[in-house]
């Protein structure tokens, strides 16, 4: 599979609306019940599919949180290159919360509105499967994303898998989120997948919003 290929599989599946109701029902202790939003937005489309991403709880009513950008493009460099996934925060995620259910609102926002973090750029590994390809996003050695807030240094442990299924495939197209906030004294995980990934299934498909790379 070439890389454009793999490129435009990949996009595809990201472009959706995900939940995890039955890994929430089957754990309820260790997995709250989370939606989450994954909207195609027209930046960096020379060369990229960038989707902005925020969940909610599916149980409760509230608004949605974690409001971020998602980057994922080819990166070629020297004589290699690399499938990448790299995250962006929002200068003023509050100015966009809720935009995934109301995408128009989506189309004021600017490479200006980005916040770039240090050490969120992700390698993808592509894992041919009988019914699917899973994407593995993982950190490169040595690499943890990092960010301020009110002057205190965070961490956050950022991975993600996204099954793509083969046309005609039973099997549903999934975004497995093992996203953890980092203890930077310990080293130990404080919130987010302590119990393994959220196996969330895509339950939207909003591919037809992406103009595809030939």
């Amino acid at each position: 599979m070439d890389h454009v290929t793999q490129l435009n599989q990949l996009g595809q599946c990201l472009a959706g609306v995900f939940q995890n109701r039955q890994q929430a029902l089957a754990a309820p202790a260790w997995f709250v019940h989370l939606r989450l939003w994954s909207y195609p937005v027209a930046l960096f489309t020379e060369d990229s599919f960038t989707f902005f991403i925020e969940q909610a709880s599916a149980a409760f009513t509230q608004p949605p949180y974690r409001q971020r950008l998602l980057r994922v493009r080819w990166s070629q460099a020297a004589f290699t290159g690399d499938l990448t996934a790299e995250y962006y925060a929002l200068k003023q995620p509050q100015a966009f919360q809720g935009a995934a259910q109301a995408p128009e609102r989506l189309q004021a926002l600017t490479p200006d509105d980005l916040q770039p973090l240090t050490g969120s750029r992700l390698q993808v590994t592509p894992q041919l499967r009988s019914a699917a390809t899973c994407f593995e996003a993982r950190h490169y050695p040595g690499e943890r994303c990092q960010f301020a807030i009110d002057g205190d240094i965070k961490y956050v442990e950022l991975a993600f898998d996204a099954i793509a299924p083969v046309a005609n495939s039973q099997e549903q197209a999934a975004f497995l989120m093992y996203d953890k906030g980092m203890d930077p004294d310990t080293g130990k995980a404080t919130w987010g997948a302590l119990r393994g990934p959220f196996e969330l299934q895509k339950v939207e498909d909003l591919s037809a919003a992406l103009s595809l790379f030939s």
